[in-house]
């Protein structure tokens, strides 16, 4: 079970219409930072900073956004994919250009090896994130784990639960609330698949597996849902380059994906400004 949460006020709500994009570049050391981009349409975005960002350790990979009152919050990566991590960080601003560092959240996990991709998911009042954690006992055995906001700052967390019933070695697990349903979509890093999971009993049970999405080579899955009411998911096709979306009315049926105009972006996700 998720442990006792603390309730947050929900966010205003944004003016329709503008859209802002968190990423980094690449695994050299010089893109391994933040960049802001914004959009109108949520497919075709421009530059809107290179922050230099980059977190205490120097790396800053695969950022999450939200954005609470007139605050914005990321959550990111702190090492490369092929460094060991044992935390992921946090950073927050006001104008999306100046970047401050808020908490280092250890996993909570024994024997870690790696911390990817830590995810927020904002549920009414309730702020978690949901990070990937390996462990250096077992080969293949990255398992998505939530951690939970303790105060409205964001510098206090809960420990880890896991998701049970997610499967094993999934990374980049990202999930949203569609009425009493829970929907992740997840990699699996066996398959290289993007897998759309649900649940309708809570975050960390009961978790059914629904379909395999589209092609293998894609990660860093993010969800949002559109002024229009339509969801449309963003996905890295890390192959290749290049970010790529797709569009749903009901987050079960998905349309064929196409490409996003966004210059060198990589894995990260999309919020309202």
């Amino acid at each position: 079970m998720v442990a006792a949460v603390l309730a947050f006020p929900a966010a205003p709500a944004s003016a329709a219409g503008t859209y802002v994009y968190t990423t980094f570049k690449g695994d050299g050391a010089a893109d391994q930072e933040l960049w802001v981009y914004e959009s109108t349409n949520g497919t075709t975005f421009s530059a809107l900073a290179d922050t230099n960002y980059r977190g205490p350790t120097g790396v800053l990979r695969d950022p999450s956004i939200i954005k609470q009152g007139d605050r914005y919050y990321i959550a990111y990566t702190v090492q490369s994919w092929t460094t060991n991590s044992t935390h992921f960080n946090i950073a927050t601003s006001t104008n999306l250009t100046s970047w401050t560092h808020v908490a280092s959240v250890a996993s909570g996990i024994s024997n870690t090896r790696f911390v990817w991709a830590p995810e927020f998911f904002v549920d009414g009042g309730t702020i978690r994130i949901i990070a990937s954690v390996a462990q250096t006992t077992c080969s293949a055995c990255f398992r998505p784990y939530v951690y939970t906001a303790q105060n409205s700052t964001l510098t206090s967390w809960s420990g880890p639960a896991q998701m049970w019933g997610l499967g094993t070695n999934h990374i980049d697990t990202f999930v949203v609330r569609d009425g009493g349903t829970y929907h992740a979509f997840v990699k699996d890093e066996t398959s290289k698949y993007i897998e759309h999971w649900t649940t309708t009993a809570n975050l960390t049970s009961g978790w059914v597996q629904r379909a395999a999405l589209w092609t293998a080579g894609h990660e860093g899955p993010s969800v949002l849902r559109m002024d229009d009411g339509t969801w449309r998911i963003y996905i890295d096709r890390y192959t290749n380059g290049g970010m790529w979306t797709a569009t749903s009315r009901d987050l079960n049926t998905w349309s064929d994906i196409t490409r996003v105009t966004c210059s060198g972006c990589r894995h990260g996700t999309v919020t309202r400004r």
